[in-house]
């Protein structure tokens, strides 16, 4: 991979770590609800109009909708909206990794190797420490929707891995049709018209620059230049650079929000990564088992859904 290259892949890990923070300020002039929809609005549209549907049917981009769009993001901005920190949102939602794979194991019947299991329980006891962090920064409620995000995330993984879209990218932007008007109407009916008008009226430069931060950056820049690397590059090149995703939305959510990095949080963090780096480096020894066995034979049932746990749908 030439440095140019990696390093336009780096610069989207900071993009995609740093969209907690820019979430976190967002969340401020916005309703949780109102901001996704808006998102995911400037997401489809106009783009609809210039990049071509993806060659698969209505059903699966409806279902991504649902979960990667109203699941995902709707939990997490609420999440987020409930008190939890921009910072501990990007680590906790590296879950969506042990989830795909997971459910795979449980739906698809893929085979889950010791060294996950192992993973896991290392990033569960991670998960475990940040239930106890007391310093303002971890809700009981905003963990219950952030967890939940981060398992509406694998399922999203899930059907994007059984509908195989050509265009990543594209697949994406007319997946985004479905989330808007659902989510303008869970914030119409939460919160009442008054909510919507205020977050209009006094969104300022701030909620409009978080929010054109979400979509041009984070999705249409990110989104394409990581599918043009997930096209260009083995998977195991490329898919450990998504560890840097909560790398970078920790720093930045300290540096510009201020959040607190106490020793409690610090390891609870420590864990979750090192569970990730567990997953995704088994995940990948088995892609290059897979790609270069020294007997070539079937290719094992059971192999991990490498693909999916690297697609541009890692970061948010």
């Amino acid at each position: 991979m030439p440095l140019s290259t990696f390093l336009g892949a780096v610069l989207v890990m900071v993009i995609w770590g740093t969209n907690f923070t820019v979430i976190d300020i967002g969340l401020r002039s916005f309703d949780p609800y109102l901001l996704a929809s808006l998102r995911f609005l400037l997401a489809a549209v106009p783009a609809v109009f210039f990049i071509k549907r993806p060659n698969v049917p209505w059903r699966p981009l409806l279902l991504y909708g649902l979960f990667f769009g109203i699941g995902q993001f709707g939990l997490l901005f609420a999440g987020m909206d409930l008190g939890f920190s921009a910072g501990l949102a990007s680590v906790v939602m590296q879950l969506q990794a042990f989830w795909t794979i997971g459910l795979a194991a449980g739906l698809l019947g893929e085979r889950v190797s010791p060294r996950f299991l192992v993973g896991f329980a290392v990033a569960a006891g991670g998960m475990a420490l940040v239930a106890a962090v007391t310093d303002g920064s971890v809700t009981a409620a905003g963990t219950v929707m952030v967890v939940g995000a981060s398992l509406c995330w694998g399922i999203a993984n899930l059907i994007i891995k059984k509908a195989r879209p050509d265009n990543a990218l594209a697949f994406t932007v007319w997946a985004s049709l479905v989330p808007p008007v659902p989510l303008f109407l869970m914030s119409l009916g939460l919160g009442g018209w008054g909510t919507v008008e205020h977050s209009f009226t006094t969104m300022g430069w701030t909620g409009l620059g978080s929010l054109l931060y979400m979509v041009y950056p984070a999705i249409l820049f990110g989104f394409a230049l990581w599918g043009h690397l997930l096209r260009t590059y083995r998977t195991s090149r490329v898919a450990p650079l998504t560890l840097l995703v909560p790398i970078f939305g920790m720093t930045s959510s300290v540096l510009f929000l201020g959040e607190p990095l106490g020793a409690l949080k610090a390891t609870a963090i420590t864990l979750v990564v090192l569970g990730l780096v567990l997953n995704q480096f088994d995940v990948i020894g088995k892609v290059r088992a897979r790609r270069a066995p020294r007997n070539p034979g079937p290719v094992p049932a059971g192999v991990p859904c490498a693909e999916v746990t690297a697609e541009p749908t890692k970061a948010g």
